[in-house]
């Protein structure tokens, strides 16, 4: 066969750039650190490498909304821990209200205290995260949750919570709305309430301390109806007699399924209503609290009625510090969560970080070997090539 020196020549410069195109390969592997730089190099390779890829701005997604979930479980913590705070000392001027040795301007300082604390707890619940958003409002994340109105305090958020998904499988709801939290506290003990009528005249006054929670209450609404200082019958919502009785002070008075006991002397035509307790929010119960101390008392009877004003008082805050401590222990247990999620994904991205550098990464040993090899061979062939290229029979006559 008969070789060209154009054939030659053309071979020889092909191989000479098929070994420059090797070199440079090697050269852009290590420049980057990749040993796939395009699809074609490694089409299953580089398939997989998009999934590593994917995966990981998933799970980094995942670890964004767990570390959102968790700043704001952080916060309802902090902010639910202040307000225990605020409503122990609530309570403890309430007692500290009760005291026989109080008089009427001393209850009224602390009056002007509990209507402070009633402006701190308001405070509380309409606090915002580090987003400007209001942390307790439900969906409505950009409206105050609460506010005072001319009747008392209105809620004008929704029952909604928001669920974060922080894996692929998992979801945590990021805090409670502020009617779960602020506004559902069932007065009372929980279940019943005793309120004596605002026209009583006696010093009867309903001691909260010996009422008792009662397994499945039917709800009726009973009044205790003093016929006289001694005599006493149970009504029911219709006014039928259901039982009746003879009185001394402390003594446990059956209404229904509910039992209350009354300290005190009623007057004849004294009634204490004993029915479901409702639900109030914990801003009108410590505002009740505060008028009831800002009221002269100067006689047995409305010192009777301050009484069982702070007894129902403090049954409301004591209901409201049960309340908050129970969804401070549901944040709590969802704020472990959102931390162990954290080390869970970051575990998963270490693992996918690792598969993805064995497929992706450059053997830097390896590669150097090659480019030194591919080098050698790219000058052999130059200077082949130079050496070839300038034989001539006219060096031979």
């Amino acid at each position: 066969m008969r070789v060209t020196n154009q054939g030659f020549f053309k071979n020889a410069v092909g191989n000479i750039q098929d070994l420059q195109r090797e070199l440079n390969a090697v050269q852009e592997q290590i420049a980057t650190g990749r040993r796939i730089q395009r699809p074609s190099d490694d089409p299953n390779g580089a398939s997989r490498i998009l999934d590593y890829r994917e995966s990981l701005a998933t799970l980094e997604q995942y670890q964004r909304n767990t570390e959102l979930a968790r700043n704001r479980l952080r916060l309802s913590e902090d902010t639910l821990t202040q307000v225990t705070s605020e409503l122990q000392r609530i309570r403890e001027l309430t007692l500290q209200a009760a005291n026989a040795s109080q008089t009427n301007e001393t209850r009224g300082f602390i009056a002007t205290e509990l209507s402070e604390s009633v402006e701190a707890l308001l405070g509380l619940a309409n606090t915002r995260d580090a987003s400007d958003q209001f942390l307790f409002s439900g969906f409505q994340s950009g409206t105050q949750p609460f506010s005072r109105t001319p009747g008392g305090f209105s809620y004008n958020g929704d029952d909604g919570q928001r669920f974060i998904q922080v894996s692929a499988s998992r979801k945590i709801p990021d805090t409670n709305s502020g009617d779960e939290i602020f506004a559902r506290i069932r007065e009372g003990n929980g279940q019943v309430l005793v309120s004596p009528s605002g026209a009583n005249t006696g010093t009867g006054v309903a001691v909260n301390e010996v009422q008792t929670r009662v397994q499945g209450y039917d709800f009726a609404t009973f009044d205790v109806v003093f016929l006289d200082a001694e005599n006493y019958e149970v009504r029911d919502s219709l006014g039928a007699v259901v039982s009746s009785g003879t009185f001394a002070s402390g003594d446990s008075i059956a209404a229904g399924p509910a039992r209350v006991r009354i300290d005190g002397q009623p007057a004849a035509g004294d009634m204490f209503s004993v029915g479901p307790a409702p639900n109030r929010d914990v801003f009108g119960i410590v505002d009740e609290i505060a008028q009831a101390l800002a009221t002269d008392s100067n006689d047995a009877t409305t010192r009777a009625e301050l009484n069982s004003a702070v007894n129902r008082g403090l049954e409301g805050i004591d209901r409201a510090l049960e309340r908050v401590l129970e969804i401070r222990t549901s944040i709590g247990s969802r704020l472990a969560a959102a931390e162990s999620q954290l080390d869970t994904n970051l575990g998963t991205e270490l693992v996918l970080q690792e598969a993805l550098a064995g497929v992706e990464d450059l053997d830097l040993a390896e590669a150097a070997s090659r480019l030194a090899a591919q080098a050698s061979a790219l000058e052999a062939a130059q200077q082949s090539f130079i050496r070839v290229q300038s034989l001539s029979l006219f060096n031979f006559l």
